[in-house]
Order: C-alpha cells, then sequence, then structure tokens
C-alpha cells in the first residue's frame, strides 16, 4: 500500500513539475539567449539551470517532505519508486522532440550544450533525496 501511495504522490509531483517547467521554459531560453549573444558560455548555462531547474529542485523539496512524511519512509527505494513517474515523463518527452525534429529517437543524448537536457534527470531526484534526509533528521521518518 505504501508503494503505490508513494508511486500515486510522485506521478502528481510529476505532473506538477510538468506544468510549472513549460511556464518556466520561455524564461529560461530568453535569458540564456541574451547571455550567449553576449558570447557568456558560463553565465548562460547558469541561467538556464538556474531559471528552468532550480525551481523544479525546490518544488521536489517540498512535495517531497510531504511525501516522506506521509509514508513515513525514507529509504533509497521509496525516493527511486517517487521519481519513477518524472523520469519516464522527461524520457518520454525527450524521444518525442527528437522525432518531432525528424531526428533519431535519443539523438538528445547527444544534445550540446549538455546542460540543456541532462538536468532534467537530476533536479526532481536531487530534490526527492534532500526532502528524505529532511525528513529522517527531523526523524519522521524511521528507515
Amino acid at each position: 500500500m505504501r508503494w503505490l501511495l508513494t508511486l500515486l504522490m510522485g506521478a502528481a509531483l510529476a505532473l506538477v513539475c510538468a506544468v510549472v517547467g513549460d511556464w518556466l521554459t520561455p524564461p529560461a531560453l530568453a535569458r540564456w539567449t541574451i547571455q550567449i549573444n553576449d558570447g557568456d558560455d558560463l553565465r548562460a548555462a547558469l541561467a538556464m539551470v538556474g531559471v528552468r531547474h532550480l525551481p523544479i529542485f525546490l518544488i521536489a523539496v517540498a512535495c517531497g517532505n510531504l511525501l516522506f512524511t506521509a509514508v513515513k519512509r525514507t529509504s533509497m527505494a521509496t525516493v527511486g519508486v517517487a521519481t519513477v513517474p518524472y523520469l519516464l515523463y522527461v524520457l518520454g518527452t525527450a524521444v518525442q522532440d527528437s522525432l518531432d525534429a525528424a531526428e533519431p529517437a535519443f539523438s538528445w543524448v547527444a544534445y550540446e550544450p549538455g546542460y540543456f537536457i541532462w538536468p532534467h534527470f537530476i533536479a526532481l531526484p536531487l530534490g526527492l533525496l534532500a526532502a528524505a534526509r529532511m525528513v529522517k533528521r527531523r526523524g519522521a521518518g524511521l528507515q
């Protein structure tokens, strides 16, 4: 029962992140374009990660606190189960975007610059891991 609740809460989190991510993409791309046109690649990368991926990380921390407090487990397996719906969403949209651009399905793996795609796979799992550690330190989670 806990695994099902964790999976459902993970799916709800994936839905929230998908909606918020769509809202954040245009300003992130605008800021990235300004920095690239100025010739500052490092600031462009930080703008993309800061505007697009940091909010997803923070949402994952907040929702993860609720999730791990509700299910009373903070194990790595619980973090993994909660992350699965989001990772499937990111994988599916990456493949779909590649196919829409008439490219091979996994051409997104080699996109340059790499900070366009790879932070998508890292932001939410790291946020949930941070939340699990917070709940565990608080004593709400026993495992």
